[in-house]
């Protein structure tokens, strides 16, 4: 069976991040793994650019290209500004392009962003619509907020609920499963979790703020993927106690009947921040983001402490388990 999702960190070290085309100075913030975007100086402005694909929802797929990239825009201290997208309908997928293009339109106009570009083509070889959008965005923070900025004793710190991206869509794409088993009225509020979607007003306030050391968007892998990837930029360890981490009355009850993790699941709409202990205190004030965690050293290991006191280590990227449900229903 195979691994579906985000390519490891080996492969990505051996193809990708080798092969970068011709070095310019005026790249700030070149691909590395667990930066969510890209960073370059254009005349006296500093430029955000993220690059995400919506591939594994059907339902609301405009809407959310727009989103998951504004989001690892804002996560490095951007305001997001321009949106760029490819859109690949499958054959006779041609009535999905109404309802994807008013998505990104609305989701656009709620976020200030134009729409300066993209590529639109009927393709073989795919059963669903798939989106590749682009989001750039400009500094308004004094320097990019990348994901290597943590540092072992930053508290890790979280905004909403676990699993928001992957409750949408567990409860739209797995609804005939779901059905019978989960009440219609739990179903019908986790398919309103898309509009949680956004980020970028929490980002912005930290942003603003300048409490965060680094800030991630943990989407594929969910919270446990995102604190690795921004434990792994930062040579660190994270530990993670899973009492602290807020699930939703809906994201727990589609989890348990599915049994998966929602710790797990995709999460975009949730803000992952590393925040220096000494800002605790202001970041309470503010309000919006609950400590999960915090950071260590690297030889301490990443440690998940289950509610019954168990302890999981991840020593690698983590599956998400909206994609191991794929693989194990298709």
């Amino acid at each position: 069976m195979k691994k579906l999702g985000k390519i490891d960190r080996d492969l990505l070290e051996r193809f990708v991040f080798r092969r970068l085309g011709y070095r310019r100075r005026d790249v700030i913030v070149p691909p590395r793994f667990g930066e969510d975007a890209g960073v370059i100086r254009a005349g006296g402005r500093l430029l955000v650019l993220a690059m995400d694909p919506i591939t594994g929802a059907s339902e609301l797929a405009g809407w959310l290209s727009v989103h998951v990239n504004a989001n690892d825009v804002a996560v490095m201290g951007a305001e997001p500004r321009w949106f760029s997208a490819t859109i690949l309908l499958p054959e006779n997928g041609l009535e999905d392009l109404d309802r994807i293009t008013r998505d990104i339109h609305r989701a656009c106009r709620s976020l200030h962003v134009a729409v300066i570009t993209g590529h639109t083509e009927v393709s073989p070889g795919i059963s669903r619509p798939i989106i590749v959008g682009q989001m750039v965005g400009e500094l308004v923070s004094r320097k990019p907020i990348t994901s290597s900025g943590a540092r072992p004793g930053d508290l890790l710190v979280m905004s909403k609920t676990a699993g928001i991206e992957g409750t949408a869509i567990l409860a739209s794409d797995f609804r005939g499963m779901l059905a019978g088993r989960v009440p219609d009225e739990v179903l019908t509020r986790a398919e309103r979790f898309y509009r949680k979607i956004s980020v970028v007003k929490e980002a912005l306030r930290l942003t603003r703020g300048g409490f965060a050391s680094a800030m991630h968007d943990p989407t594929e892998g969910g919270l446990i993927g995102g604190a690795y990837e921004l434990a792994e930029a930062s040579g660190c360890s994270f530990i993670i106690y899973e009492k602290a981490v807020p699930v939703a009355k809906e994201t727990r009850i589609i989890c348990e009947v599915l049994g998966c993790d929602p710790l797990k699941l995709i999460s975009s709409g949730v803000l992952l921040a590393a925040v220096p202990r000494r800002f605790a205190g202001r970041l309470s004030r503010i309000g919006g983001f609950r400590v999960i965690g915090e950071l260590r050293g690297r030889r301490e290991g990443n440690i998940v402490v289950r509610n019954d006191g168990s302890e999981e280590r991840v020593g690698g990227p983590v599956l998400d388990e909206l994609w191991r449900l794929l693989m194990e229903y298709s």
